[in-house]
């Protein structure tokens, strides 16, 4: 690809989660952190938050999503797992009885049931330790907020 097609995309960075759950607000700890490190302009910090499909609009003119969120993944809190674009995790019995409960999964499926171009989504997870109210982390995934805003920064350096 040339650089200035690879320049003309548009990459928004999205951390989900709640800040006031411990551990379920990872997410969100990592776009505060990289809001204080600097990111180039063109990447879009955006604190998701638990907005489910209130996020659809945020979703339009992005070329490249990065996912950043808590799954109950088989690995020990903390450490971070990093899934390319066309491999997204799998969240098996995951069941959704309200629109409270709608994942990223969820909003991109929506995104493309609207008619728009799915985004090449790259997802970075960790493994909580802790959800219980409090805004702080658990310690395994105090380091891991810095470990993930590195790994976003040189990800984000390689699309620029």
């Amino acid at each position: 690809m040339n650089d200035n097609l690879k320049a003309e995309k548009k990459t928004m960075v999205l951390g989900i989660g709640n800040i006031i759950m411990g551990d379920e607000g990872f997410g969100l700890h990592v776009i505060r952190r990289l809001k204080e490190i600097g990111m180039p302009e063109s990447i879009v910090l955006e604190e998701g938050g638990v907005g489910g499909f209130n996020l659809l609009n945020d979703l339009q003119g992005i070329d490249r999503l990065v996912v950043v969120d808590i799954m109950m993944l088989p690995l020990p809190p903390g450490e971070i797992k990093v899934f390319e674009p066309g491999n997204p995790p799998k969240e098996p019995g995951k069941a959704i009885i309200s629109f409270h409960q709608i994942g990223v999964l969820e909003l991109i499926n929506m995104w493309e049931m609207m008619g728009n171009k799915e985004p090449e989504v790259t997802f970075i997870v960790t493994r909580p330790q802790t959800i219980d109210w409090g805004t702080e982390l658990s310690q395994p995934l105090k380091p891991a907020v810095e470990k993930a805003a590195d790994m976003i920064k040189n990800l984000c350096a390689d699309y620029n």
